[in-house]
């Protein structure tokens, strides 16, 4: 029987990318006469991926099965999917690669009764030569269960060149199971990872991906990097099946520059692709002039990403092993970037927390930066996005490396995954799988450091203009005033309940409180109001406001919901030109500007009071809707009449008697 391999990308609700590696694999194989084929059962609900790799493994019959356990989070994927293997054959060959499983080769194979094989890096080579029959010590990369039980290891190590990685495609998508449910899964997130090389020229402490984790987990001392002319040649492949690229891979600027060029210059390309950018580098512009030259900058709004990890510029140099831009500098480049593309890009900016090196006063220091770091963004206009997460280190990083007793033992990693993913490591929701907070930190500071970044991501989420408009008047200083609001709060006995459900409206009464007395300096004439709003806004946004009524009711006579309409001092939702009001000018020259919120079921309604009291203020007490609506149809092409009708058709307007 000729062989046959089923590539399957084990599963994460994590991660849902297929390493790339696995398109040029079944590309090398190919060109070796071997079928092969990949499969993804994150492409469909967990309850039915089981019978669908069934149906896939019916379909190929394949002779080996070959298993993706690249980044840590597909762990329990690798499991789910071996045990689905298992039980259609229990004689086909399973084999596994990826970043984790080569880091862990010897301990999988000793903990994974049902696995055969672990290639350890570059898979190509080794790969063919097992699907051909050569005898496992001869092969390199490879780790194999001997006959007694015992482990061997090859000591032989093959690694990819650059004449071989030109020779194969990493973007032939036919050979995928429901490539086109992959493409719209990725197109919804990032777009389809344009693969340029393998290995990495940095350093970074906590990434598996790194320099120093190459070395250990594939053999790889210095990156590979594919010719221009093969990457314009997938590209050219990726044509009929996809507009959205997604480039992560900058190990070289001027490499990078150059393909824009190439793709600039050439006419079936240029324009064709939109391109979501994972910058290690700030962007100069000579990048942003090429990039607009290269790519479709009109169909959606390009990402570009950053990831600084930290605020200090010293702790960041440190983190990622080599120099690295300024917060200074970065703040530049986006002000940069958003005029290079009329404020029309979205920058999205990661910072993580419990980076081993970081004390209780840095991280304190960190929380209360990065808030201020949000609200310099929000007063210039800037379009970025800003994420605070739990730091998830990869195994074969230096901080697992360096913070674990047991960094190669497998079934120790996976008793640490699964608490983390059922909760039971954490009492707080976890964004990331975070495998590591250090142990130097106090839990009880920890419990509380977690409880004020959830109340100010919730307090962010919805009711954003408060959290700036605080910052604009006190700078940081109230934030001392809601962790102290939030300790007596929060239940030492049982966490997890206060994390489940935290009393936001109860925080935001005594916070209001405490800063009206005095606490954090002294307050802004609208304080009172602000809060009020805030509330208003807070039960809005957290599902409190009651859904559009399914038909209009036939009653002549409505009357306003007192519920969903509130009078405020100022438009708070016209936040900026306030902010700017703040730092500019100061209180003094704040001028009163009364405006009305209706609550509607998808979002908030703003009037000033001018037109308030022309549109709706009759509806205070019983009005005539036909007859009001008479009045109102000649003004401004019955704008007017319009807000009737959806304020009716949303339960604002009430139906009630006729006085």
């Amino acid at each position: 029987m000729p062989p046959r391999l089923l590539i399957v990308n084990c599963a994460s609700p994590y991660f849902f990318y297929i390493p790339m590696g696995s398109f040029g694999l079944c590309d090398f194989l190919a060109q070796r006469g071997v079928e092969a084929r990949i499969f993804s059962p994150s492409l469909y609900p967990e309850a039915e991926s089981g019978q669908r790799l069934r149906e896939a493994l019916e379909r190929l019959r394949p002779t080996h099965v070959g298993l993706v356990c690249h980044w840590q989070e597909t762990a329990h994927g690798l499991l789910a999917a071996l045990a689905t293997v298992r039980d259609w054959s229990d004689s086909v060959v399973t084999l596994c690669g990826g970043f984790t499983a080569s880091y862990f080769a010897e301990d999988l194979l000793r903990t994974v009764a049902e696995l055969d094989y672990v290639v350890t890096g570059d898979p190509e080579e080794p790969v063919a030569q097992l699907l051909e029959g050569r005898p496992p010590g001869e092969i390199a990369n490879l780790v194999w269960r001997e006959s007694d039980g015992n482990i061997g290891r090859s000591q032989q190590r093959w690694l990819m060149d650059t004449a071989l990685l030109d020779r194969l495609s990493f973007a032939d998508l036919s050979v995928l199971d429901d490539a086109r449910r992959y493409l719209d899964k990725i197109t919804a997130k990032l777009g389809f990872p344009l693969f340029l090389g393998r290995g990495c020229v940095f350093d970074c402490t906590y990434c598996g991906g790194s320099r120093h984790a190459f070395r250990l987990h594939s053999g790889r001392q210095a990156p590979v990097v594919r010719s221009l002319a093969a990457v314009r040649s997938d590209l050219h492949r990726l044509k009929p099946w996809t507009s959205v690229l997604y480039l992560c891979y900058e190990n070289d600027p001027a490499y990078i520059k150059t393909l824009f060029r190439v793709i600039a210059d050439d006419p079936g390309l240029r324009g064709h692709f939109v391109c979501h950018y994972g910058a290690w580098h700030l962007l100069d512009a000579e990048f942003l002039d090429l990039y607009r030259r290269a790519f479709d900058c009109a169909a959606s709004l390009p990402i570009f990403e950053f990831s600084p990890e930290v605020v200090d510029d010293a702790r960041r140099t440190a983190i990622k092993r080599g120099a690295t831009y300024t917060l200074a500098r970065m703040e530049d480049n986006f002000r940069a970037i958003s005029e290079a593309f009329e404020g029309r890009a979205r920058i999205e900016v990661f910072f993580s927390r419990y980076h081993p090196t970081l004390t209780v006063d840095d991280l304190q220091r960190e929380v209360r930066d990065i808030l201020l770091f949000k609200h310099r963004m929000i007063c210039q206009e800037l379009p970025v996005h800003v994420c605070f997460d739990h730091l998830s280190t990869d195994v074969g990083s230096r901080y697992w490396q360096d913070h674990q007793d047991r960094p190669r033992d497998f079934a120790r990693f996976l008793e640490l995954k699964t608490g983390v993913d059922q909760g039971r490591l954490h009492p707080f929701p976890v964004d990331n799988l975070c495998l590591l907070i250090p142990d130097q930190l106090p839990r009880p500071f920890v419990l509380r450091l977690e409880a004020l970044l959830l109340v100010l991501d919730e307090l962010e989420r919805h009711g954003h203009e408060l959290v700036h408009l605080l910052l604009a008047w006190y700078g940081d200083r109230w934030i001392a005033e809601l962790e102290r609001v939030i300790g007596p709060m929060l239940a030492a006995d049982d966490p997890a309940a206060w994390f489940a459900a935290p009393p936001l409206d109860a925080l935001l009464a005594a916070l209001g409180q405490r800063l009206e007395s005095g606490h954090g300096g002294s307050p802004p004439p609208f304080l009172a109001d602000l809060f009020r709003f805030s509330r208003k806004k807070l039960a809005q946004g957290r599902g409190e406001a009651p859904p559009p009524v399914a038909d209009e009711p036939q009653a002549a006579c409505f009357v306003l919901d007192p519920n969903r309409i509130s009078v405020h001092e100022q438009d708070y939702l016209d936040l900026v030109p306030l902010l700017r009001c703040l730092h500019e000018r100061g209180q003094d020259r704040l001028t009163y500007r009364r405006t009305v919120y209706l609550y509607l079921a998808g979002g908030i309604l703003c009037l000033s009071h001018a037109a308030y009291r022309n549109t709706l203020r009759p509806f205070e007490r019983p009005t005539n809707l036909a007859a009001h609506r008479a009045m109102l149809a000649g003004d401004e092409g019955g704008r007017q009449v319009r807000l009737l009708d959806q304020l009716v058709r949303e339960g604002v307007l009430l139906p009630t008697a006729c006085p």
